[in-house]
């Protein structure tokens, strides 16, 4: 007889529980070890996980599969945007224009959030919408706050522009980068889009650069010297609130 649905999660639930404690791959041997169900059972269950890709399988070995990864990287995704969205709407409606948070995948940066201001129908950026991060300031901010492979990955890519204005080369991003780890802010002016300049400045959770956020406008209302400082507060103040526990909710 096949296992009831609520036992079969509870199996899912401890084998899962494994790999939470564990470092390294692991057999089925010290899975069912480790989990104290049958191996008869684990080996079904295990079967099962590598189909839906929670894991994956090398020769007699298993570790945690993309779609694992995925999951984790959709809540991080949606916990961020949760928290930093009231701060975004605010910084829009103090300086009146366009706000993005954004976060680094691969060569690009994604769009989670934009928000308002006369200038957004004409900016080609959209939630859920990928540009090259070397041609923006959330995706500078975010390469300069990046581990070391990360970067040397990127570059191996070559820097391709979107204008004229747009970085190509490695010594001049790599001047750029360092400049904002300096300061602690990006700002980028005609490198995505002509006539449009941005301030950005990096978002921490523990220690990591996990998101950014930018204020855009059209460069001649752009005051540098007047947003950085904004930006780099409300960039703050979402660090501080992405690791400060959540309190739990009073009941009675």
């Amino acid at each position: 007889m096949s296992d009831a649905p609520s036992r079969m999660v509870d199996r899912v639930v401890l084998i899962l529980n494994v790999f939470e404690r564990s470092t390294g791959a692991l057999t089925l041997g010290q899975i069912s070890v480790r989990s104290g169900l049958p191996t008869s059972s684990v080996h079904r269950i295990l079967q099962q996980l590598v189909t839906a890709r929670w894991l994956q399988r090398d020769d007699n070995e298993y570790t945690l599969g993309l779609r694992m990864f995925e999951m984790g990287s959709l809540v991080g995704q949606r916990r961020i945007s949760d928290v930093a969205r009231p701060f975004i709407q605010e910084l829009c409606t103090r300086t009146g224009h366009v706000v993005h948070l954004a976060l680094l995948d691969e060569l690009d940066v994604v769009y989670l959030e934009k928000v308002g201001g006369a200038l957004a129908s004409e900016l080609p950026s959209r939630v859920g919408g990928r540009l090259p991060a070397h041609c923006t300031a959330v995706g500078k901010v975010l390469l300069a706050y990046a581990p070391q492979p990360v970067l040397d990955r990127y570059l191996a890519n070559g820097l391709r522009g979107r204008t004229s204005a747009s970085i190509t080369t490695e010594a001049a991003l790599e001047a750029a980068l360092r400049k904002i780890r300096d300061t602690g802010y990006a700002m980028e002016s005609d490198e995505a889009v002509p006539g449009v300049a941005c301030v950005g400045a990096p978002i921490f959770e523990y220690g990591n650069a996990v998101a950014a956020l930018s204020v855009c406008g059209h460069r001649k209302l752009i005051r540098v010297d007047d947003l950085k400082q904004r930006v780099m507060w409300t960039a703050a103040e979402i660090s501080r609130r992405l690791t400060v526990p959540a309190r739990p909710v009073a009941v009675g």
